[in-house]
């Protein structure tokens, strides 16, 4: 039913893309429960390694994004002087394999 990847050009440090098989606005209600689900292992999983002090999430035809967020940062599509909480890829990867089980 769905993927999680890191985005080429992520907004912040740990910023994860749930890409659904199908557009978000015509799953059925058990559908879009189980992406909410998948949504809040990331979440949980992301809270636990990064330490965010919140998160964005953006709805965008079949992708989710969750972006985590601290006091300080600056949204990176907008402001050319940014403050990007630094996190590798790899680390990322890693929170994905941490909730794949649950896939």
């Amino acid at each position: 039913m769905v993927s999680i990847e890191v985005p080429d050009k992520p907004f912040n440090g740990g910023h994860l893309v749930i890409k659904a098989d199908r557009p978000v606005f015509d799953m059925e209600e058990k559908e879009i429960v189980a992406l909410k689900r998948i949504l809040d292992k990331l979440i949980a999983v992301e809270k636990r390694k990064l330490k965010p002090e919140g998160f964005n999430i953006y709805l965008s035809n079949s992708d989710v994004h969750l972006v985590p967020r601290w006091c300080g940062d600056i949204n990176v599509a907008f402001f050319g002087d940014i403050k990007v909480i630094p996190v590798s890829k790899e680390y990322v990867e890693e929170i994905i394999k941490d909730v794949e089980e649950f896939l």
